[in-house]
């Protein structure tokens, strides 16, 4: 079935709270497929009518962690949100739970959201998006503690990077 544009735009409005309903604290969740439930109904619960195209993008890398939300408007123009705590919760142990010693742990995340079954996830564990912030050496050197990997799964760009300052520093 194929959804016309408003149809699309409804599926992106925030569902309601039940009446007498509060949050609960968050629970530890047994899946990658129950954390991207969660994490995609947490994003799509803090958009505003007419916000739509919703992407999720996350950094992670050693102890900094920065995410945003970028929605476009029915009118075209562009606004960046926060996401929720819970969300950067969720992604965290996502990263956890998909760390394989193999190939490592994801640095960055996109997803894309259409709707609440309609969305695309990439995670990338060797490269970030050139217009997400900075990467610093401290940061890499502490991944590669708290999520080692083999030497050739280090992507040459971080590879340089931590060549470049071991040879600055002496």
């Amino acid at each position: 079935m194929t959804l016309s544009r408003p149809e699309r735009i409804d599926l992106l409005m925030p569902r309601q709270p039940r009446a007498g309903t509060e949050s609960a604290p968050r629970e530890p969740l047994g899946s990658l497929a129950e954390i991207e439930r969660a994490v995609i109904d947490a994003t799509i619960a803090i958009l505003a009518p007419g916000q739509r195209f919703v992407l999720l993008w996350s950094l992670q890398i050693g102890g900094h962690t920065v995410a945003g939300v970028q929605t476009k408007q029915r009118d075209g123009t562009v606004a960046n949100l926060v996401p929720p705590p819970e969300v950067l919760a969720h992604l965290a142990d996502h990263k956890r739970m998909s760390y394989d010693p193999n190939t490592g742990a994801w640095l960055s995340a996109e997803i894309f959201i259409a709707g609440p079954t309609r969305y695309k996830a990439t995670y990338s564990t060797g490269t970030v998006a050139d217009w997400m912030p900075e990467v610093s050496v401290e940061d890499l050197r502490a991944e590669f503690d708290a999520f080692p990997r083999p030497a050739a799964e280090i992507p040459d760009w971080i590879r340089t990077q931590l060549d470049w300052s071991t040879k600055m520093t002496g």
